[in-house]
C-alpha cells in the first residue's frame, strides 16, 4: 500500500502529461481548421473579384454549290465553323469592372482577337456606363452574336444579320433600366467609330450615334433601334477581280450619311419560342439601301427544340446602280453595278438538342432562292461565271458555353 502511494504522484504526472499532450494536439488541430477556413475565405474573395467564362463552337456545313451563301460552299471545312472564346471580368472597385473577351477562330488559324475590351461603371443600380471596344447593338442577338449556345438556330438568320457585317465598335454607351411591377424597360445610347472588313470590303463608320429601347415582361420582349453614322466603304473584294495594274474606282461611299433602323419582338413562354426582326439600311451612293426581315418559330419538347424560319432581304435603290462597276471588255471582265443589288428569300428547318446543360447540337437545312437577282454578299467570281439562282446549305453544329 505504501508503495502504491509512492507511485501515485508519478502516475498523476504521466496522466497529466498525456492529457496536456492531447490538449495541445486538439489546440493545434483547431488552429489548423481556423487557418484553413481563413484561407478558403481569402481564395473565395479572390475568385469573386475575377471571373471567367467562355464559349465554343464547331461543326460542318456544305452547300449544293459554290454560291457562298453565309460563306458556305461545297468545300467548307470544319475550321470555318469553329471558334473558342474566353471572357474575363475583373472587379476594379465595388462599382467598376473591366471586361476582356478573346476569340480564336479556326478560319483565322486560331489567332486570338480582342472582341470586347471595355471598362464599366455603375453610379447607381439602374445606370451603367461603359467605354472601350464593344458589340455594336444593331440586333437582338448582337451581344451574343458568336455565342451559338444562346441562340436557337445553327446560325443567326442571314436575311437580317448578313447585310451588316460590322460587329464591333470603339466608343462609349450608357444604359438605364426602368423597373416596373411586372416588366422593365432598358434604354441604351451609344456613340463611337469602327473600322472593319465587311462583306464587300473595307468599311469605316465614323461619328456613330444611336439609341435602342428594350421592353420585356419576361415572356414578351420588344426592341427598337435607330442609329446613324458617316460611312466610307471600299469594295475591295470586287476590285480584286481585275489585275492590280488596272485602275478601278471601287468606292461605294465616301463620307455619306447612313442610317440604320430596326424593330424586333420575341415570345418565349418556356414551350413556344417565336422571334422576328425587321431592319432597314439607308445610305447615299452606290451602296445598296436594304430592307430585311425574318420570322422564326420553335417549340420545346424536353431537350429537343425543332424550329422553322423564313427570311427575306431586298435592295431598294436600284436606280443608283445602272452603270458598269468594271468595264474591261478586252480582257473579258465586265461587271455591272447591278450585281450589288439583291432580292432573295431563305427558308430553314432545323432542330436543337440540349444533350447536357451547357452543350447543344444543332442540325439545319436552309434553302435560298433569288440569287440571280444580285450577287451582294455572295461568291461574286462564281456567280459571274455560273447561272445559279438557288442554293441549299446543310449544317451540323456543336455549341457550348462554360
Amino acid at each position: 500500500m505504501k508503495k502504491l502511494l509512492q507511485l501515485a504522484p508519478l502516475a498523476l504526472a504521466v496522466a497529466a502529461g498525456s492529457a496536456s499532450a492531447q490538449s495541445t494536439e486538439d489546440t493545434l488541430a483547431r488552429m489548423q481548421q481556423q487557418l484553413d477556413a481563413m484561407q478558403q475565405q481569402v481564395n473565395s474573395a479572390k475568385n469573386d473579384s475575377v471571373r471567367f467564362n467562355g464559349f465554343f463552337s464547331t461543326g460542318v456545313a456544305r452547300a449544293s454549290n459554290d454560291a457562298g451563301y453565309a460563306g458556305i460552299t461545297e468545300t467548307t471545312s470544319v475550321n470555318d465553323l469553329s471558334l473558342i472564346a474566353l471572357q474575363g471580368t475583373f472587379d476594379v472597385t465595388e462599382k467598376s469592372q473591366a471586361v476582356l473577351q478573346l476569340v480564336g477562330r479556326g478560319a483565322d488559324d486560331w489567332e486570338p482577337q480582342i472582341e470586347w475590351a471595355y471598362l464599366s461603371h455603375r453610379p447607381t443600380n439602374n445606370l451603367q456606363l461603359r467605354a472601350g471596344k464593344m458589340r455594336i447593338p444593331f440586333f437582338m442577338y448582337s451581344d451574343s452574336l458568336e455565342v451559338g449556345y444562346s441562340q436557337p438556330w445553327a446560325r443567326p438568320p442571314q436575311s437580317v444579320y448578313g447585310p451588316i457585317a460590322i460587329t464591333s465598335y470603339v466608343g462609349a454607351d450608357a444604359t438605364y433600366n426602368f423597373n416596373f411591377d411586372d416588366s422593365s424597360l432598358t434604354v441604351n445610347a451609344f456613340t463611337g467609330f469602327t473600322d472593319e472588313d465587311g462583306t464587300t470590303g473595307e468599311v469605316q463608320l465614323r461619328n456613330i450615334g444611336g439609341v435602342n429601347l428594350t421592353w420585356t415582361d419576361y415572356v414578351w420582349t420588344l426592341r427598337a433601334v435607330a442609329a446613324t453614322a458617316e460611312a466610307d466603304i471600299d469594295a475591295t473584294r470586287l476590285k480584286a477581280l481585275v489585275p492590280p495594274t488596272i485602275t478601278v474606282n471601287s468606292v461605294l461611299a465616301d463620307g455619306e450619311r447612313g442610317n440604320f433602323y430596326g424593330i424586333g419582338a420575341s415570345y418565349d413562354d418556356g414551350s413556344w419560342q417565336i422571334i422576328s426582326e425587321v431592319t432597314r439600311v439607308e445610305l447615299d451612293g452606290k451602296f445598296a439601301d436594304t430592307d430585311s426581315a425574318y420570322l422564326s418559330i420553335g417549340h420545346r419538347f424536353g431537350s429537343w427544340t425543332p424550329y422553322i424560319a423564313a427570311g427575306w432581304t431586298e435592295s431598294k435603290d436600284e436606280d443608283e446602280r445602272k452603270g458598269l462597276f468594271i468595264n474591261i471588255p478586252s480582257q473579258g471582265v465586265v461587271v455591272p453595278e447591278s450585281i450589288l443589288n439583291y432580292q432573295r428569300t431563305d427558308y430553314s428547318v432545323g432542330t436543337r438538342w440540349d444533350i447536357t446543360p451547357g452543350v447543344a447540337i444543332k442540325a439545319d437545312i436552309t434553302h435560298v432562292r433569288g440569287l440571280d437577282k444580285g450577287y451582294a454578299n455572295l461568291n461574286t467570281q462564281y456567280m459571274l461565271s455560273n447561272d445559279t439562282s438557288s442554293t441549299n446549305v446543310y449544317t451540323l453544329k456543336l455549341d457550348s458555353a462554360f
